[in-house]
């Protein structure tokens, strides 16, 4: 979400809006969003009817976590990409942005191509910091 945050402006310059969604609660989102800094929304799908209806619901993890994945919607609100990531490989953001600019042009561009993401140390460390602060939670069956 950090890479998003960071070239969000980009995001905004080709026309496109940003939105993340978990299965997390309202206070949850709300602690991250300020703790990250994200300009765009968060939306909580507290009883999982979304990424349920969209594949996207991880029941392993963490009791039941959202996968990571990415949508890129047109004008007319239909999908032209998406992408059902995991959690060490991610859409490449560069790729990404290519897609973007060359889906203006009328035909399909070709599809982002994953890449590894390797958080920085910060990161880790964030997260870590977090889990001990926070503790672990087991999300309402």
């Amino acid at each position: 979400m950090t890479e998003y945050r960071d070239r969000f402006s980009e995001l905004e310059s080709l026309g496109a809006g940003v939105a993340a969604l978990s299965v997390d609660a309202p206070e949850t989102s709300k602690a991250l969003k300020a703790e990250l800094g994200l300009p765009f929304r968060l939306l909580c799908d507290t009883q999982r009817r979304v990424v349920e209806a969209y594949g996207l619901y991880n029941r392993r993890e963490k009791g039941g976590i959202a996968y990571p994945a990415t949508f890129v919607l047109g004008p007319e609100r239909i999908v032209r990409f998406h992408s059902l990531d995991r959690t060490i490989t991610r859409v490449n953001l560069a790729a990404l942005f290519a897609f973007l600019r060359g889906g203006s042009d009328g035909g399909p561009p070709g599809a982002p191509k994953r890449g590894v993401v390797v958080p920085p140390l910060g990161v880790w460390v964030r997260a870590v910091r977090s889990a001990f602060k926070r503790g672990y939670r087991s999300p309402r069956r």
